[in-house]
């Protein structure tokens, strides 16, 4: 059993009991009594006489109910509970997942279903009902927040965010909780647990020569609201002192179907041959039946039923894969298109989580792209595009390119080995085996051999291609980006990085600064992919737009025409929010709140896959959850962090301690309304 205010209850104890004591040491007892003889007066008269002031106590049932009284009373005072370990210490941190899954509904709130994150902020604001409050003799003795225990409250999705600062207020903490809106982001817990660190009070012991020796900051009690489904557990290190209480939410066993992927591909032979993929997942012991439906520009197009699998191999001690299987749309169609994919279930199961029902993709219209390779001594760059279908694929000496009029004539320019002396013109390049002029690229040295150690696989350029240990390079030479240049670095070296995407004015380039001939890459069938990849992208034929690349709770990056001005985005939510474009044309939005399609549009200049209505000019980004690990609703019963596993709390344990001063003072009443009773009647004299 706990006690919240003893102190208080002891100081009024030491006053009220004596007091009442007192009270019945000096109490003179007078008694009617008959009398048969005046004789007899003397004794009456002798009990009328001032008593002895500390005389004997006889025994008194009134005396003893109000010494019940009294006690019930100073207990209360003492704010006595049941034992509970849910709050423990004078710092908390409240962390509260607030990701895609904790939208599942299979949360419970006093026999109410609700969603996992509605039930984790009731189950929070109890144990912010629990926080000690300072008493008059704390705040008298040490301040106003002094004997307070404090707390401070941090959602997280992909990021972490402070809600509230550490405070002992608790109608701010009560605030900060009822606020909390689900997103459609998934869940990375480390950024989070680095700011309940960073709010933690440094500590300091001196060592025996009296220097200071810095301790690791101690968090205090952790109250963590989440589910389980946590991408990154292997990168939260709660510290030695740090006391980790995690409050599973959801059920262990919750059967859900959702997308876990989608991607749209064009035939190479017939580009008006549209292929639409999409892969469903199931967290059910049984094989789920579901409809998925297929939308493009609003009307429906198709209706395919498919049979998903159900959760199968185990892959691990704990738990085992989600089922997996899909279906594919194919039509027939040159123009671009967005297209919604919805699934719903037809047998009757559960489905608990509604927001991986639905994807969409935005797909340009096919368009056959000329592309010139320019090159003195070129063979497998042609060689390797020649199957591609491009309108145009020409092999040009660095004469015949300029006959030819330069990049004004083509979509697409690789030039493989030579450059033109100066910045390069306006126009889309692939630059292969030097660092062009004008880009705020700098070659600072020639570098010796190296191996591709990280790319960058959110780039539509890289994303579908695994170059670790794969691409070894005689020379990789020394390049530097200036800053404030629109460069973006998408593959590095253990010396550096060496291929860059770059723009300025109306030219943009991929650069590879190594010579591909000169490296072992052209024998990997990564590189054909890379060429093809790169082509597309300078061609507006693919971004990560149009493939579902963008996440929520990621950042929407486009690279809009140079020239484009009043900029603006349009979510799905209706809100629209104001961009400013980079000296390149891109233009950057983060964190992405939520699922949906979002529109850029602007004033100026075109790409090829833009649409034109008048003076605006719109283009259309798709946002998708597609997180495999999200869609797998079944909770954890362990976290495995790096300090070590940290198991959910028992059923119940998370409850608020029960509270028994109310009961002590209900029984207060109770016997003063008895004792009232025996003093009316008489009972003892």
């Amino acid at each position: 059993m706990n006690w919240l205010t003893p102190g208080i209850a002891a100081i009024a104890a030491s006053v009220a009991v004596p007091t009442l004591l007192i009270l019945y040491f000096l109490k003179l007892r007078r008694r009617d009594v008959e009398v048969s003889s005046t004789l007899l007066w003397k004794r009456a008269v002798q009990d009328m006489q001032a008593n002895a002031p500390f005389q004997k106590l006889r025994r008194n049932l009134l005396l003893l109910l109000q010494l019940l009284v009294l006690a019930a009373g100073l207990l209360s005072l003492a704010q006595p509970e049941l034992s509970s370990k849910a709050v423990t210490g004078d710092r908390h941190v409240i962390m509260i997942d607030r990701s895609a899954s904790m939208q599942t509904m299979d949360g419970s709130w006093r026999g109410e279903t609700v969603s996992r994150l509605e039930q984790a902020k009731r189950e929070a604001l109890e144990v912010i009902d629990q926080l000690g409050e300072p008493t008059w003799l704390d705040s008298v003795m040490g301040g106003a927040d002094a004997g307070a225990e404090r707390a401070t409250v941090i959602t997280f999705d992909s990021q972490g965010g402070i809600r509230q600062p550490m405070t002992a207020d608790k109608a701010l903490l009560r605030s900060a909780i009822e606020s909390i809106e689900p997103s459609d982001a998934p869940t990375s817990a480390a950024e989070a647990y680095r700011l309940a660190i960073a709010q933690a009070p440094p500590r300091t012991v001196p060592d025996r020569d009296g220097t200071l020796i810095q301790l690791p900051p101690a968090v205090g009690t952790v109250h963590l609201w989440t589910d389980g489904r946590i991408g990154d557990p292997e990168d939260v290190v709660p510290g030695p002192e740090d006391v980790v209480r995690y409050y599973r939410v959801g059920g262990e066993s919750a059967a859900n179907v959702g997308i876990t992927g989608l991607r749209a591909e064009r035939d190479y032979d017939n580009p008006r041959q549209l292929s639409i993929f999409v892969g469903v997942s199931n967290t059910d012991t049984t094989a789920r039946t579901v409809d998925v439906q297929f939308i493009v520009n609003g009307s429906l197009a198709s209706v395919r039923s498919a049979t998903i699998g159900p959760a199968g191999e185990a892959a691990s001690e704990s738990r085992s894969l989600p089922g997996a299987g899909g279906v594919v749309f194919t039509l027939d169609r040159a123009a671009g298109a967005v297209v919604e994919v919805r699934v719903q279930p037809t047998d009757g199961g559960a489905d608990l989580l509604e927001r991986d029902n639905t994807g969409w993709l935005v797909v340009p219209p096919s368009k056959r792209l000329s592309v010139a390779v320019v090159s003195e001594d070129d063979f497998f760059t042609t060689l390797a595009l020649e199957g591609l279908p491009y309108g145009e694929l020409a092999s040009l000496s660095p004469s015949e390119f300029e006959e030819r009029g330069g990049a004004g004539a083509f979509d697409v320019v690789i030039l493989d080995g030579w450059l033109p002396e100066g910045a390069l013109p306006a126009g889309n390049y692939l630059v292969l085996g030097g660092v062009p002029e004008g880009l705020g690229l700098t070659k600072t040295g020639d570098g010796g051999a190296a191996e591709i150690v990280d790319w960058n696989e959110d780039h539509p350029v890289m994303r579908d291609l695994e170059l670790g240990g794969r691409v070894t390079i005689s020379k990789a030479p020394a390049v530097e980006a200036e800053q404030g240049a629109g460069v973006v670095s998408l593959a590095e070296t253990g010396r550096g990085p060496v291929i860059f995407d770059a723009s300025t004015g109306g030219t943009r380039a991929i650069v590879v600064s190594f010579d591909p001939d000169g490296s072992s890459w052209p024998f990997d069938v990564s590189y054909v992919v890379f060429l093809a990849a790169s082509v597309d992208a300078l061609g507006g034929v693919t971004g990560g737009a149009s493939t579902g690349a963008v996440h929520p709770g990621g950042t929407l990056s486009e690279l809009l025409p140079i020239g484009a001005r009043s900029v603006s985005l349009a979510m799905p939510s209706g809100q629209r929010a104001s961009l400013e474009p980079a000296p390149d044309g891109r233009v950057a939005f983060g964190p992405v709140p939520g699922s949906g399609v979002y529109t850029l549009s602007w004033r100026g200049p075109a790409g090829l896959t833009d649409s034109v209505d008048g003076d605006e000019v719109t283009r259309r980004v798709a946002v998708n959850l597609l997180d495999p690990l999200e869609s797998d609703v079944r909770s954890a019963a362990v976290l495995p962090f790096a300090s070590g596993d940290v198991a959910a709390l028992a059923e119940g344990e998370s409850r608020t301690p029960r509270r028994l001063w109310p009961w002590l003072l209900l029984a207060a009443l109770a016997i003063s309304l008895f004792e009232w009773w025996v003093y009316n009647r008489r009972v003892y004299l």
